[in-house]
């Protein structure tokens, strides 16, 4: 049975009066509440079967002014990243770059370069993004150095030092091994290149329908190119919706992709962003792509020979800034990127604890968790992104992080890094009101059959509450639900913005 719609909902509380006795029934029925209209809404929620976590407090005085089940522990999914986001902030300021020198080991003979070029790795999470104009050109900025030296011949390797990711592997605990293959999931390496991410891109062949198997081989491009895994094509011609999905097999190192069409679509190409595991050697074939450019031939040591001749020298060549941290969590916030999320975690960590592992990022998490005065049994981090599923959080510790964060110097950073509703990152979307618009920034977290927002509302109408710190988390979501969660945070924030208190 369906359920009635919100509006119905509300004007059935709203007309409660009108059933009391003549001699105690009011002359009009008293006016919305955010706490009334909040306690329908949720009410309605829960009736199927949904759990619903709520808190919201004063921002300026954290005095509580709603709460719902707030002890309640969910996971977080990516409301995980103002933790982790915010700690960055605490600890090394909105102004801190990432720095990643380049150096020549090895010696030049007239236009001829023995030796290897070696990168120290940072965990620069932007480095050879697209996101930056400053990022996006790595490989002609180094190509271009190269040049500069009068190099036009290299005989010698591409080394990445500091680059080793122990004993913990690439993956956070918790995480879905079919999610791998996925930009989302890509592994946040010690050393990272555009994103650990490649363009995978599929093409029938000319004349070819979706019923009928190909006569010719699917083309598979990956793009930048460099030495791809294998990679089996699978056609589903009779799927529910059109799209592309692909996984890595394990064991076999396989992709492994099926392709899917209808009736009514039938792509003739398809194209998704995929991992990869290995980002050296994708930085090595990109910059080899702009010494070719340049006019300079570069070969590999052959085996059995000497990587670096005897009488070397170690010279600098280039060193890789990246934006801003205040710029890098802005594009981790709005855009929810997992493996920015984790590398500033990770930094974090190192900068704490003196290592880089998961153990060592829950343990450091904690303490800074303690630090704010934030009870470990209202929030657990086990990564930094909230892709673990070991993740758990109620609505008053994520209400927590961001109101201690109110009191930081950084506050503004983060404060700007949260998407706004109705205008852009994972709210651009959000079919708010044009009074609300603008007025909400949220992080927003969403796994399957969970989601949670944590962020701060504006209240112009409201003097003596008028910034608020909320945090709104559902879990057990039905797969046809009367209201989705979008829904259920759009009438929230609209009663949030706009409604008195009580």
């Amino acid at each position: 049975m369906r359920r009635l719609p919100l509006t119905t909902l509300l004007s059935a509380v709203l007309a409660l009066s009108a059933c009391l006795p003549r001699g105690t029934r009011p002359s009009s029925p008293p006016p919305p509440t955010l706490v009334s209209v909040a306690n329908a809404l949720f009410e309605s929620v829960e009736s199927e079967g949904t759990l619903a976590s709520v808190f919201m407090v004063d921002a300026v005085t954290g005095a509580p002014l709603y709460a719902r089940h707030e002890h309640v522990r969910l996971l977080p999914a990516s409301t995980m990243k103002v933790v982790s986001t915010s700690a960055a902030l605490s600890a090394f300021g909105p102004d801190f770059r990432f720095h990643t020198p380049v150096r020549l080991e090895g010696t030049q003979l007239g236009n001829l370069y023995l030796g290897d070029l070696v990168v120290e790795a940072s965990g620069d999470p932007s480095l050879g993004s697209w996101r930056f104009p400053e990022t996006t050109m790595a490989c002609e900025q180094l190509a271009e150095a190269i040049h500069a030296r009068g190099i036009r011949q290299w005989l010698g390797a591409v080394r990445v030092s500091n680059a080793d990711e122990g004993p913990y592997g690439l993956f956070g605990p918790g995480w879905a091994w079919d999610d791998a293959a996925y930009a989302y999931s890509a592994a946040p390496t010690p050393f990272v290149f555009r994103e650990n991410v490649v363009d995978l891109s599929l093409e029938r062949p000319e004349g070819q329908d979706c019923s009928s198997q190909p006569r010719r081989p699917i083309t598979v491009r990956y793009s930048p190119a460099f030495n791809a895994p294998p990679t089996v094509v699978y056609l589903d011609p009779n799927a529910q919706r059109a799209g592309l999905g692909c996984v890595r097999e394990r064991g076999s190192g396989r992709m492994r992709c099926v392709w899917r069409s209808t009736a009514q679509q039938c792509p003739r190409k398809a194209s998704m962003r995929v991992a990869i595991d290995e980002p050296q050697a994708l930085f090595t074939s990109c910059l080899e792509e702009a010494l070719a450019v340049r006019g300079i031939w570069r070969a590999p040591v052959p085996p059995g020979v000497a990587a670096v001749p005897s009488a070397t020298s170690s010279e600098p060549l280039l060193d890789f800034v990246s934006p801003s941290l205040a710029e890098l969590v802005k594009v981790t916030n709005k855009e929810s990127l997992n493996i920015y999320a984790e590398r500033l975690g990770l930094l974090f960590t190192r900068e704490r604890m003196g290592t880089e592992s998961y153990p060592a990022l829950r343990d450091a998490m904690a303490q800074e968790l303690v630090r704010r005065g934030i009870s470990p049994r209202l929030l657990r981090p086990a990564d930094g992104s909230g892709l673990s599923r070991y993740n758990v959080a109620t609505a008053r510790g994520l209400v927590e992080v961001i109101y201690t964060s109110l009191k930081e110097p950084y506050a503004h950073a983060l404060l700007e890094s949260l998407p706004v509703a109705g205008v852009d990152g994972t709210l651009a979307g959000s079919a708010v009101t044009d009074g609300i618009r603008g007025r909400i920034r949220a992080k927003t977290g969403t796994l399957s059959g969970q989601k949670a927002y944590v962020g701060v509302a504006e209240r112009p109408g409201d003097p003596e509450h008028p910034r608020v710190v909320f945090a709104l988390m559902l879990g057990n979501i039905d797969e046809q639900p009367a209201l989705t969660a979008s829904q259920v945070f759009e009438h929230f924030a609209q009663a949030m913005v706009s409604l008195p208190v009580r």
